[in-house]
């Protein structure tokens, strides 16, 4: 779960925030920034899920594959 709330914030919080900042013609804070925060943070909490997920995946298969080799030996 940590790794979940580092990511939101990172990426709803710090992201939405620097790319207001760094606007010529500073954006709203809401709906704008507070928006962008939002789906900023989801899109990264995605993103650890899949990479999560891809890394269990490939564990596993890793896993069966040895499995498979000592059979075979």
């Amino acid at each position: 779960m940590n790794a979940y709330v580092k990511a939101f914030l990172i990426g709803g919080l710090a992201i939405p925030t620097v790319l207001h900042m760094l606007k010529p013609a500073a954006m709203p804070w809401w709906p704008d920034t507070v928006t962008l925060g939002i789906v900023f943070g989801v899109v990264a909490m995605a993103s650890v899920w899949k990479t999560r997920k891809d890394r269990e995946m490939n564990r596993r298969i890793w896993k069966a594959l040895k499995a498979s080799a000592r059979r075979l030996n």
